[in-house]
């Protein structure tokens, strides 16, 4: 190999390397604000009267009614993958128009009628203090369809171009403007604090949505008219765009019932108390750095691995992002500064912050593996098998909780180190089965 190959590559990486922080890192730190909008809601709802029926009350609307959306936040996957041109992105958008409509009749049934008091009641187990409440709050979520169509619609263009710094510019907006509702709605005496949780919310992802889709609009011309036949590319269809959605959708529903169940297996430890509150504390702590690679290193082989030599290049990219971010939480795990952002930031007693340590250090681990997860399920995305993603989010969530039950039974002083072991079982387990499932198809193609 003479220099000018080497100094040619070596350009090219530069390049290359240029071009994916670019693009990552606006859709990574998007994630990572995007999470404290929890925690903007959660003031609005304590400054209503009734503060603690009004969060008890806000969180069970939105994490129902939330769960019969999700078709809706799904379908902007289908349009990353496929909608690199305009007539595939008119078949994404029908898709998704439909899946809005299906959200929209779910949320409908649970919020207008009868079927609402049942599911509230009976399947989720919501006291009889809390029903009116949530009753109230349900009403307010039927735009969620059209605002999470909206908005997947919009950031699916602007990720296909390549302008993820417009999703940073905007969410920064939306939580600028929830700060705002946040200070204002409780002054409306007539709403409950659960309605303004539910306001909030919507409020500041419609204001979101809709920029993002100013965004898009100038973007959308960018797009080539057709796909490119010479390469192999076609014009996606009705049935295509049906066969990659329907295993995301069954599978994003099931990923929902997780933690309930992490949280049932935790019950068998021996202060049950302290466990289920230190692993709630823990995760979400840990989960604001993981918010830099969850659902977002999937797209990174989507929109970038065109050849072999740069899927290896990607490797190694995904590789870095996971131990930079290993090492972020190994920092919050192993030194003075984790004890003291849980005790001075997020504000929780002391005995849960001392107990916050070991699953912290267990979970040094996850953003290597969570990465390598994330990386895998984009590249079984583009080889539109996301039957696999389904089994291997099965495989991950059997594993977790039946490595946590076991735990809690046999060793119940683990307390919410237990979950913290299962959670990373689970994950290598999926890992596993998404490697050989890629592997399978490389070697028979």
């Amino acid at each position: 190999m003479n220099v000018n190959t080497v100094r040619n590559d070596n350009n090219d990486s530069s390049g290359m390397l240029r071009g994916l922080l670019l693009f990552y890192v606006p859709l990574g730190l998007y994630s990572m604000i995007m999470m404290t909008s929890h925690s903007v809601m959660n003031l609005g709802v304590s400054r209503a009267a009734n503060a603690e029926i009004g969060l008890a009350a806000f969180s069970v609307a939105m994490n129902i009614m939330n769960m019969f959306a999700s078709p809706c936040f799904t379908s902007r996957q289908l349009l990353v993958t496929f909608a690199h041109d305009k007539k595939s992105l008119a078949v994404t958008r029908s898709m998704m128009i439909k899946l809005g409509v299906f959200s929209l009749i779910m949320l409908a049934l649970l919020a207008l009628t009868p079927i609402g008091d049942f599911v509230f009641v009976k399947i989720f187990n919501t006291p009889a203090n809390l029903l009116n409440d949530v009753r109230a709050a349900a009403v307010l979520t039927l735009s969620l369809p059209f605002i999470y169509t909206l908005r997947s619609y919009a950031q699916g263009i602007l990720i296909v171009v390549k302008k993820t710094q417009y999703l940073t510019y905007t969410v920064v907006i939306r939580i600028l403007f929830m700060i705002g509702l946040a200070f204002v709605l409780p002054q409306i005496s007539v709403l409950t604090g659960a309605m303004i949780g539910i306001m909030i919310w919507t409020s500041g992802m419609a204001l979101e949505a809709v920029i993002n889709y100013l965004f898009s609009r100038g973007s959308y011309n960018e797009l080539p008219e057709e796909p490119d036949y010479e390469s192999g590319k076609q014009v996606l269809t009705t049935q295509q765009a049906f066969t990659f959605i329907w295993p995301l959708l069954v599978t994003s529903f099931i990923w929902t019932l997780g933690l309930p169940m992490i949280n049932s297996g935790l019950g068998r430890t021996s202060n049950p108390e302290l466990a289920l509150a230190t692993f709630q504390v823990s995760r979400n702590y840990v989960w604001i750095i993981l918010g830099f690679i969850e659902n977002n290193m999937r797209q990174v082989p989507l929109i970038f691995g065109t050849s072999e030599a740069k899927m290896k290049y990607l490797k190694k990219f995904n590789l870095g992002i996971g131990v930079i971010l290993m090492a972020a939480v190994a920092l919050l795990a192993l030194t003075p500064v984790g004890n003291w952002g849980l005790l001075n930031i997020i504000g929780v007693s002391e005995s849960i912050a001392n107990a916050s340590r070991p699953v912290l250090i267990v979970l040094i681990a996850l953003p290597v593996i969570l990465a390598y997860t994330e990386f895998y399920t984009g590249l079984l995305m583009k080889v539109n098998n996301t039957k696999a993603l389904s089994i291997g989010k099965v495989i991950n969530l059997s594993v977790t909780i039946s490595s946590v039950i076991a735990m809690s039974v046999l060793m119940p002083q683990l307390g919410a180190t237990a979950a913290a072991i299962g959670v990373i079982i689970g994950y290598v387990a999926e890992l596993i089965f998404l490697y050989v499932i890629y592997e399978k198809y490389t070697t028979t193609e």
